[in-house]
């Protein structure tokens, strides 16, 4: 018989997804596919074919029972297994992984008060009195952020948590009933900051097609997906559908900052000539393609469900997609790069008609010199040949520049071409541009 997408875990686990700040620079050689590190199962297949798009992952680091910790002091609940890891998407974004059993049997509110810590408190996450980033690269050795910084926490994560135990057990009792949701449920995907009242939902989603009452259980908001009853291959596939959401949420707030950058710097340039506006077009442009790559390749490329194409994994991905409003999010990115391809377009029409302007005015300045060198040329030229002619009317005793004997030579030479030009200052005068009469074709 095939494995089952069903079945109970004994500790609860709680698989938290953080988008970390800035770009990561880790070698090829260091990363590893999604499926050698998670059980996926009848998943795995998927996961491979789209290894090239989804996040690659570095080594698990594993902690030792209480080392993980808050700056503040230990977690209000034991931690037992835990283990943490670094992941980098194409487009060099990165993820870490921290994936966390919780001892003993603690109910809602002790998972809840976990998820807040953990969420709140992120930057303060420590491995004994090391920062967790800190000893994450320390351990790794060659992950790095650009410009050689350090590891920073983005503003996105979601934490996906199955439940084991009591408090699944409980869970999924209460689940029998269709269209309620149980105070549990309210308390951990809220991470306890609403009463738990029942008869409300709180915009808490629970998928159809994954809720099987008495059996399984899913239930989520924007930041926590509770879930119940399902082996671990499923569990990891969620966890992988969370990822590429969290991922592409850090990168839409990325490309608009960078976005509203561009048109800042397009805004306080002060490019005038045609090779600082086309210094100023290059550097907006090369933005640009950064921008729409982030945009396919790190927004869209998750947003799209069928990169794990099952049913269970489809539906939990398009359920936590239209709680985080991802499609809308997406359309109004897709319009602000729009914009910032516009203002180049705008820039570039700007450096044409300059270009176009300078090219027409070396053209009429080279013209007018050949024709003001031609005008200036024929008329001496007509009165030398006149010169140079053994007639008699030269009389060699009187100089060429004797008017008076040479007056009515100078005049028909010079006359057409003084009449020509007087006629062209004339005509250019009259000739004015004309709007073209309504209706005219």
């Amino acid at each position: 018989m095939p494995p089952a997408d069903t079945g109970t875990r004994a500790a609860t686990r709680v698989l938290a997804i953080y988008n970390l700040g800035g770009r990561l620079r880790v070698p090829a050689a260091v990363t590893y596919s999604l499926a050698r590190h998670f059980d996926l199962g009848r998943f795995a297949g998927h996961v491979q074919a789209t290894a090239s798009l989804l996040p690659q992952m570095t080594a698990w680091a594993r902690f030792e029972p209480g080392q993980l910790r808050l700056a503040s002091g230990p977690f209000a609940v034991r931690v037992g297994r835990a283990a943490a890891a670094l992941a980098i998407t194409p487009r060099r974004d990165g993820l870490l992984f921290l994936d966390v059993e919780l001892a003993g049997e603690p109910g809602a509110a002790e998972v809840a008060e976990f998820l807040y810590a953990t969420w709140r408190w992120r930057s303060e996450l420590r491995v004994g009195d090391t920062p967790l980033l800190d000893w994450l690269t320390g351990r790794l050795g060659q992950v790095r952020a650009d410009e050689d910084g350090p590891l920073t926490f983005g503003q996105n994560l979601h934490q996906c948590v199955f439940a084991g135990g009591r408090l699944a057990r409980e869970l999924l009792r209460r689940n029998r009933k269709a269209g309620t949701i149980s105070p549990g449920v309210i308390t951990v995907v809220l991470r306890g900051t609403m009463s738990a009242r029942r008869g409300t939902d709180l915009g808490i989603r629970r998928p159809t097609a994954l809720n099987n009452p008495g059996e399984t259980m899913v239930a989520h908001g924007r930041g926590v997906s509770l879930m119940a009853g399902w082996a671990e291959p499923v569990e990891n596939a969620f966890g992988i559908a969370a990822a590429g959401l969290v991922n592409a949420a850090g990168v839409i707030t990325r490309v608009r900052l960078q976005s509203f950058e561009a048109l800042r710097v397009n805004e306080a340039s002060a490019a005038r000539s045609a090779p600082e506006i086309r210094a100023l077009i290059a550097d907006l442009s090369d933005r640009l393609d950064q921008l729409r790559l982030d945009l396919s390749f790190g927004i869209e490329a998750y947003a799209d469900v069928v990169l794990i194409p099952e049913l269970l994994v489809e539906s939990y991905h398009s359920s936590l997609r239209r709680v985080a409003a991802l499609g809308e999010s997406v359309a109004n990115t897709s319009r602000i790069v729009e914009r910032v391809a516009a203002v180049i377009d705008s820039r570039h029409a700007m450096l044409s008609a300059s270009v176009q302007a300078y090219t027409e005015r070396r053209d009429r300045i080279f013209a007018g010199a050949i024709a003001i060198g031609s005008l200036l040329a024929l008329p001496p030229t007509l009165l030398l040949a006149y010169f140079g002619t053994n007639s008699t009317n030269v009389n060699q005793h009187f100089s060429i520049f004797d008017v008076r004997h040479y007056g009515v030579a100078y005049l028909v030479a010079w006359l057409p071409f003084l009449a020509l030009v007087g006629g062209a200052a004339v005509m250019r005068r009259r000739i004015q541009p004309r709007a073209p009469e309504w209706g005219d074709s």
